[in-house]
């Protein structure tokens, strides 16, 4: 039997990570966590990774112009890049296919086309779309409160560079991510805590799968 899957995305701060964690431990039936954490800043070296000494050729934020340092910053995919996301998506579909229930944290954007490329992959399995959308001040607290952790890996030098690029390509981001009307549920997680969004989430998905992945099919043009 096919596993259910739950996509958890935002933009960073959004609390995609501490919601799958509180979800799993809370959930009597047994639920994996994996995804955008796990891919980029375990499976892969964090040299690929925003801040790291090869994240051009990965995953990193930066200016949208090249030539002006105080352009909207963006979220820029390399060589190696899609093709880890790609794979992501097909270690999932791997995991559902042997029947395992998967929630996984991502960052599912337009532009880079992310999200494309998780609905071309998973669209066919029960999928729960879900949002997490807290305002923007609530954004920025939780980003300057990671500095430390960031720290513990790339040094509090480069911990600060990095928290100010992905502070500043946040909107931007979110922006990509929040472009359409196609979640199955939208949580504020600024007015609520963990433990209600995994609650919130729970109660969903014992309706049933969304219908976010179906519509997003439809538009992208995927058969089947």
């Amino acid at each position: 039997m096919t596993g259910n899957l739950i996509v958890v995305t935002g933009t960073t701060g959004s609390g995609k990570t501490t919601t799958c964690r509180e979800f799993i431990d809370r959930h009597d039936d047994p639920w994996l966590h994996f995804g955008a954490d796990n891919a980029l800043g375990t499976l892969m070296s964090r040299k690929f990774v925003d801040g790291g000494a090869r994240c051009d050729e990965g995953v990193c934020i930066e200016p949208a112009d090249a030539d002006d340092p105080d352009s909207p910053y963006e979220l820029k995919l390399g060589a190696v890049g899609m093709p880890v996301i790609h794979a992501m998506h097909r270690m999932i579909a791997a995991a559902l296919d042997f029947g395992m229930n998967i929630i996984t944290d991502h960052v599912t954007t337009m532009n880079p086309p992310i999200l494309e490329d998780c609905v071309r992959v998973l669209h066919g399995y029960p999928v729960l779309f879900v949002a997490l959308k807290p305002p923007p001040e609530i954004l920025d607290a939780r980003i300057d409160g990671r500095l430390e952790d960031v720290a513990r890996v790339v040094g509090m030098e480069q911990a600060k560079v990095t928290n100010e690029r992905t502070r500043r390509g946040s909107q931007s981001i979110g922006r990509e991510i929040y472009s359409h009307d196609c979640f199955d549920l939208v949580l504020d997680t600024g007015k609520l805590s963990p433990a209600e969004v995994a609650q919130a989430i729970a109660q969903r998905q014992r309706m049933g799968p969304g219908e976010g992945f179906g519509r997003l099919a439809g538009r992208f043009g995927v058969a089947g």
